[in-house]
């Protein structure tokens, strides 16, 4: 078994993992879309949850595409690895940028807790869908677990992310100037560990957005979307 074939191993275990993060649907809807004069306006709890979610979906797309680009700088390091490291270094970057508003959503929805979920109940109420205003009356408790679990995966994605970024950083740098077989080698357990939180954080946002679409199931009237 060649060196190349011994680093790729222990890299490509989790790339089934990060491939499903294409399944992501980004620009979900929760009642239905929006009007266009009603996109002028101040923007809805409606609007903001829709954002989040669309947030959170960039978010795993991201993480994904950074892991599986850090995966290719390992499968070409016994050829010319700088063009998969270019791309690693790129991903990494974009991630870093895209990350910002997730994490500030994030310590946004932890610091006004339930608080937030008794503005939402304030707001369905006031929906001019009669079926709407009863379903969210009628699953008041199952929608209060559901915003519970967003705020707890909240929670969970932003304490590993950051350590996820730093790891991710410092494989940019080590790299930068020597991508090369023996120093991709020499950066075995970093990769490992940065694989590892990965996971963790692709997880805390699967369960976001389940939450969500289960929050949107509960919410949404038979015959599908209606416009409030």
């Amino acid at each position: 078994m060649t060196r190349r074939s011994v680093v790729y191993g222990w890299l490509r275990g989790s790339g089934k993992h990060w491939r499903r993060v294409g399944l992501a649907a980004v620009g979900a809807v929760l009642l239905g879309c929006a009007s266009t004069e009603t996109a002028r306006k101040e923007p809805t709890l409606r609007q903001d949850f829709i954002e989040y979610r669309q947030l959170v979906a960039l978010a795993m797309t991201q993480v994904g595409a950074t892991l599986s680009a850090l995966d290719e700088v390992a499968v070409q390091a016994s050829g010319d690895p700088r063009r998969a490291y270019g791309a690693f270094a790129k991903a990494v970057h974009r991630l870093e940028v895209d990350s910002i508003k997730v994490r500030s959503r994030t310590q946004a929805m932890r610091a006004r807790g339930d608080a937030y979920f008794e503005h939402w109940v304030e707001y369905l109420a006031g929906v001019k869908n009669e079926e709407v205003r009863r379903r969210a009356e009628e699953h008041r408790a199952e929608l209060k677990r559901s915003f519970d679990g967003i705020q707890e995966a909240s929670q969970q994605v932003r304490e590993v992310f950051r350590p996820l970024l730093s790891d991710l950083q410092k494989l940019r740098a080590v790299l930068e100037a020597e991508p090369t077989l023996v120093r991709i080698d020499a950066q075995k357990s970093l990769i490992l560990a940065a694989k590892d939180k990965g996971r963790q954080v692709q997880q805390g946002l699967d369960r976001i957005l389940a939450e969500m679409n289960g929050i949107t199931a509960l919410l949404r009237p038979a015959g599908g979307p209606v416009k409030e």
